[in-house]
């Protein structure tokens, strides 16, 4: 009985071998690739805004991203630029994040879950609506970090990612009826985006 268990394995095993294409192995994540994400945004600081009241977390809104990266199998290098808002009762805020990610891949066949980890900036434009003015774009640092997975169908990537953004907070001199004041805005939270991207190689 154990006997005929083995030889039924061992041919389970040869057959599973045989369906198998080399074509799909580990060897084809590699190459350049352009890829489009879009999702949401979600910022997680508890005071988005301090210094002129409390207005609370941002609420969850859009965001969008252009990525260049290349994969060598188990490593990856990805290169992006994003446009991301959001607002608050009194403040809306548009802002840009660029970034250098680099991501560590575990392929299995044409699935390839990755995480990643990266250094960047982060330039934001905050509006008030009480008649405040001045509020130029500032530059902030960024560090996003997270994971997701890749499909790599051909030339075809279909995959899902969620980062988390760490920005540094962010000061924003501005003017009212009463003077000028300062505002220090929170932005870092959650991206969770749908990507969709073309091999050059594969």
């Amino acid at each position: 009985m154990r006997v005929r268990s083995i030889r039924a394995l061992a041919l389970l095993v040869s057959i599973a071998a045989l369906l198998i294409p080399p074509s799909h192995g580990a060897a084809d994540a590699t190459g350049g690739y352009l890829m489009l994400k879009g999702g949401v945004f979600a910022p997680t600081a508890s005071q988005s805004v301090n210094q002129i009241g409390n207005l609370g977390t941002f609420p969850t809104s859009g965001d969008f991203d252009l990525a260049l990266g290349t994969m060598f199998g188990l490593l990856g290098l990805q290169l992006d630029a994003g446009y991301l808002w959001t607002s608050s009762s009194g403040v809306k805020v548009s802002g840009y994040p660029v970034s250098a990610v680099l991501q560590l891949r575990f392929p299995i066949l044409f699935v390839v879950p990755y995480i990643e980890a990266g250094l960047g900036v982060f330039i934001a434009t905050a509006s008030f609506s009480d008649g405040s003015s001045g509020s130029s774009s500032k530059a902030a640092f960024m560090a996003p970090f997270g994971g997701g997975v890749d499909l790599l169908l051909g030339p075809l990537i279909v995959g899902a990612e969620a980062r988390y953004l760490y920005i540094s907070p962010t000061d924003y001199n501005f003017s009212n009826s009463f003077g000028s004041n300062t505002a220090s805005l929170h932005m870092a939270g959650v991206a969770v985006t749908g990507n969709i991207g073309f091999r050059f190689s594969n």
